[in-house]
């Protein structure tokens, strides 16, 4: 079944009562909403889409930035590509969560993050190295930071903790639905959309899109050519409308990683299901999604795939939420 008959049964069935009510106001894909603490979201629909690597993009990809320049095993857990269906719709964070917002969190709750209470976050040595530095946490990474910054140095945990405290605490949220992590095929859908593009925006590389590893980042492979106006973490939004989805969804290439829901199983696609697949069986280590401020644009493909234990935290690495029927 084709993306738009899949979100009309399924949007046509919500609106009569078969499933949980649609917020006011959200009816088509792409409508905004916004929730009772100021978030903004957007409507996602379901539908069917190829989730991965085909081995003649791998070709490409090799053939784009060079043999040697990119670790075959970094690559080789996009494979293979196989179709996946999302069956619900969801609203998706327009933007990541915010120092703004993950500070009005801690003010409410006195949560203290897994670098506040463990000795610190990873964080960027200047050349190729991310130690783990004591004084290293949300509230000072290393770098200035405004409230419209996405929040880093936040671990898997300390995400979760956020959407447990945000469920309880906004009174907007629509009855029957949920916040939560995205699951990694609901990340790779939105960020690909039905077109499966490489990057938010398409498939052809613009380094004013996005928020990579440019000339100002400092690190040895960032792009001496190209400028994106910012040397670490850009405010969520910065480069809409030109870098975002088709949908609107913002800052999915590159700015900062996202945590997933899923736990990290390289062979995973090997035996994924079709219909709505998360990897529930325990690892060693949480998805981490779209690439960041501090990497190259063949690690900020939609189709790849990171990895880190749920207790560590980085720079260059914050969340993303969703809002979904339970």
């Amino acid at each position: 079944m084709s993306l738009g008959r899949l979100a009309i049964v399924a949007l046509a069935c919500v609106a009569v009562g078969c499933g949980p009510r649609m917020p006011p106001g959200v009816e088509h894909s792409g409508d905004p909403w916004e929730n009772g603490l100021g978030m903004k979201f957007v409507l996602v629909p379901p539908g069917e889409f190829l989730m991965g690597s085909t081995p003649d993009e791998h070709k490409a990809l090799i053939a784009r930035v060079g043999e040697g320049k990119i670790r075959p095993e970094r690559i080789a857990v996009e494979k293979p590509a196989h179709t996946v269906r999302i069956t619900e719709p969801v609203l998706f964070g327009k933007h990541e969560v915010t120092v703004g917002q993950f500070r009005r969190f801690v003010q409410a709750t006195d949560h203290k993050t897994d670098a506040e209470r463990g000795g610190g976050a990873h964080a960027s040595g200047g050349l190729d190295t991310w130690e783990k530095k004591a004084d290293a946490t949300w509230r000072k990474p290393g770098f200035e930071q405004g409230d419209d910054h996405p929040v880093v140095c936040v671990s898997w945990r300390d995400a979760q903790a956020f959407v447990a405290w945000l469920n309880k605490a906004d009174a907007k949220k629509p009855r029957g639905w949920a916040y939560r992590l995205p699951t990694e095929a609901e990340w790779e859908f939105a960020a690909r959309g039905p077109d499966r593009f490489e990057w938010a925006w398409g498939n052809d590389w613009d380094g004013t899109r996005a928020n990579f590893a440019d000339k100002q980042s400092g690190l040895p492979w960032g792009d001496k050519a190209t400028d994106d106006g910012h040397a670490r973490t850009a405010p969520v939004g910065a480069y809409s409308p030109k870098g975002d989805t088709s949908l609107g969804i913002a800052d999915l290439t590159g700015n900062v990683w996202e945590w997933c829901d899923d736990w990290f199983d390289p062979a995973y696609y090997q035996t994924s299901p079709a219909a709505d697949p998360v990897n529930r069986k325990e690892g060693n280590r949480r998805v981490e999604r779209g690439g960041s401020w501090a990497f190259t644009p063949d690690y900020c493909r939609a189709a790849f795939r990171f990895a880190l234990e749920p207790g560590e935290s980085y720079d260059t690495l914050g969340f993303r939420i969703v809002l979904a029927p339970r």
